[in-house]
């Protein structure tokens, strides 16, 4: 093979690669200046992608007692937070991944009421040392309109109250 067509193809390889960086570094510096980390969450999601929230619904923090009844019995715990969409739940033993159950929230000053839900996440095989509090997320499931409006309705008073009292 002729050296000429070999230094060719090299000039040419490093031509596009060189064009690469440069493409790289403009793209990240202008998505840094002009406030790209702004983006909109995808719609149907509520998982994490490169460390960015994708949740459809926000989450707010909440102290609810609740209680999950599996099959082989009920395991008490406690919401850290929640949205319309699901919630994180705070309990010793976190049940399996997909695993669905009744969920029964004990909102202050409100009857119990049960949801649906399924787990999405789980913390449970993170070092200890590494967890701030040990459970899961969830996802609410198949809940009957009754029971989504008394979860909105929780979650409405909940946010009332908050803003009343940081007034």
């Amino acid at each position: 093979m002729d050296s000429g067509v070999i230094v060719t193809s090299m000039g040419i390889g490093a031509a596009i690669f060189a064009g690469l960086i440069i493409f790289w570094f403009f793209h990240t510096f202008i998505k840094r200046k002009l406030g790209a980390e702004k983006s909109v969450p995808l719609p149907n999601s509520a998982q994490k992608f490169k460390g960015e929230e994708l949740r459809r619904h926000p989450r707010m923090e909440v102290a609810w007692p609740a209680t999950m009844e599996i099959p082989h019995g009920s395991i008490k715990a406690r919401l850290k937070d929640i949205s319309l969409g699901g919630a994180f739940v705070i309990c010793r033993e976190p049940i399996a991944l997909n695993e669905k159950f009744r969920l029964y929230l004990e909102v202050p000053d409100e009857e119990t009421f049960a949801l649906n839900a399924e787990v999405v996440w789980s913390n449970m095989n993170v070092p200890e040392e590494k967890v701030i509090h040990r459970g899961m997320g969830i996802r609410f499931v198949q809940n009957t309109n009754t029971a989504r409006k008394r979860l909105e309705k929780a979650i409405s008073r909940h946010l009332r109250e908050t803003k009343l009292t940081a007034v």
